[in-house]
């Protein structure tokens, strides 16, 4: 009678293992990306000197009639936001939209004794749309 040699786990299931853990690792690696790219996202969105440009916009008569009500934060958020104590800069690149239009603000701040104060601040209406300085009272 001859014997039979059963094989090992690893000798048995090595050719699905190998794949579906290379492919574990790989989802792993990008969940933990994106995690940190939505944080990074989610923290300049909340950010005290985003809400100010927002606010700023969303009081701003001329943009209101350029692309409507409500203003409200769209997409992703570019620049850079720079803290050191009560001290810091910004400048920002902010997509937002409105009910018949988009824009984006730009803008420059700097934060003095804990306040975020801008030096420029735009609005640039998507397609044919003006460029609005949102600083400057509209006449």
């Amino acid at each position: 009678m001859s014997e039979m040699t059963r094989d090992s786990w690893w000798q048995r299931n090595w050719k699905w293992f190998v794949p579906v853990g290379c492919l574990g690792v790989l989802a792993l690696i990008a969940a933990s990306v994106l995690m940190i790219v939505f944080l990074v996202m989610g923290g300049m969105r909340n950010a005290e000197v985003t809400q100010l440009a927002i606010s700023t916009a969303q009081a701003h008569p001329g943009l209101v009639r350029a692309i409507g009500e409500p203003i409200t934060p769209r997409g992703f958020i570019s620049g850079n936001i720079s803290i050191s104590g009560p001290s810091g800069e910004a400048d920002l690149a902010i997509p937002v939209a409105g009910s018949h239009g988009r824009a984006t603000l730009y803008g420059e701040a700097q934060r003095r004794q804990g306040q975020w104060h801008y030096q420029s601040l735009v609005a640039e209406v998507e397609g044919d749309g003006p460029r609005l300085d949102l600083l400057e009272p509209e006449n």
